[in-house]
């Protein structure tokens, strides 16, 4: 019987190629995406501040903000509308520890830590049942 965490699993491993994929071409600017967008588009921080409601300073602080990481998900988004963009984000797992999500999934597993520890000291004995591996 197929749980819901399998489907939402199977659903993002259908995604992962894609995103992997894309992955190199998000890598953000070394000022941010608000400040390469803006310059790219020819726009002031004045005129975005003004699309956004806001004083030219808080919006210069958006940008800085983006820049060292700690802008909100929210304001980036209300930043990014006003320049007529949109936010799209994604998480994959880091290749290094897993290959798709569902390997992500065991290796957050405390039941499947705990069976890989029995396997392990089963080996040790020949006795490992060996279907503990992830399937490529």
């Amino acid at each position: 019987m197929r749980t819901i965490k399998d489907i939402v699993r199977k659903g993002l491993d259908e995604r992962l190629p894609l995103l992997r994929e894309a992955r190199s071409s998000a890598i953000r600017p070394s000022k941010g995406w608000l400040r390469a967008v803006r310059v790219a588009i020819g726009a002031k921080q004045e005129a975005i501040a003004k699309k956004m409601n806001v004083q030219r300073q808080s919006y210069a602080r958006m940008e800085i903000s983006e820049a060292r990481d700690s802008i909100s998900l929210s304001t980036l988004q209300k930043a990014a509308g006003a320049m007529d963009c949109e936010v799209v984000y994604y998480l994959v797992p880091r290749e290094s520890v897993a290959k798709s999500y569902v390997e992500l999934a065991r290796r957050h597993d405390p039941k499947f830590k705990h069976l890989q520890a029995s396997e392990h000291s089963m080996a040790l004995e020949d006795q490992a049942v060996g279907d503990l591996k992830p399937k490529p």
